[in-house]
């Protein structure tokens, strides 16, 4: 028998990605202080805070499987955080103009009683067109209501404008949950259980 579900997160971005796989879940803010070292690694530290979110909820919720997320945005080895003004919002937008930068999107899965705990991410590297109109920027920033995005755009809306080249192995992972990687770590675990036909090489039983 899988493992009842509880996503550690309140984020409707999230909330409405895992929608997706149609499994039942509950859901649940962290008591978890999100803190990112200078100087630290970037995927380090999405890794780091995923796993910090899905831990802190381990005393509540002993019998549920715990999934927590994470995403950086990063510039080199500069760490965007949340800009929550539409002026830091095109703020940042202008500096990532004409850029790769990179999205690392992490989850974990934890579950105290048997002792499950795995980490998984997964990077996006966006590159936006140069000389975007400051103008522009802050109509799309109003009317996507982007400043609770990192990066202030939503890849899902009008960010897609800004866009020149994408390179990743899930999109989904550029909006905070890679749902390809997840999938998979859940189908282990025993979710999905009539996704492949049995006996086939693709069957997780037979790997």
């Amino acid at each position: 028998m899988t493992a009842p579900i509880l996503l550690a997160t309140t984020s409707k971005y999230k909330k409405a990605l895992f929608n997706i796989l149609n499994l039942p879940y509950d859901c649940a803010a962290p008591p978890y202080e999100e803190i990112i070292q200078e100087g630290a690694d970037p995927i380090a530290a999405a890794c780091e805070l995923a796993a910090g979110k899905a831990q802190s909820l381990g005393e509540l919720y002993p019998h549920h499987l715990i999934i927590g997320t994470d995403q950086v945005l990063a510039l080199g080895s500069k760490i965007f955080t949340k800009p929550n003004t539409t002026e830091k919002a095109v703020k940042q937008l202008l500096e990532l103009s004409g850029k790769t930068h990179c999205l690392h999107s992490a989850f974990h899965l934890y579950q105290p009683q048997s002792g499950i705990a795995t980490t998984q991410c997964v990077t996006a590297s966006l590159t936006f067109h140069a000389h975007l109109s400051p103008q522009y920027l802050k109509e799309m920033v109003e009317a996507d209501q982007s400043q609770d995005c990192v990066g202030g755009y939503k890849y899902e809306s009008r960010g897609i404008f800004l866009m020149e080249k994408i390179e990743t192995p899930d999109t989904n992972a550029i909006v905070g949950l890679p749902l390809i990687a997840l999938i998979e770590e859940l189908q282990k675990l025993g979710y999905f259980p009539n996704r492949f036909n049995p006996g086939t090489s693709s069957s997780p039983a037979n790997n």
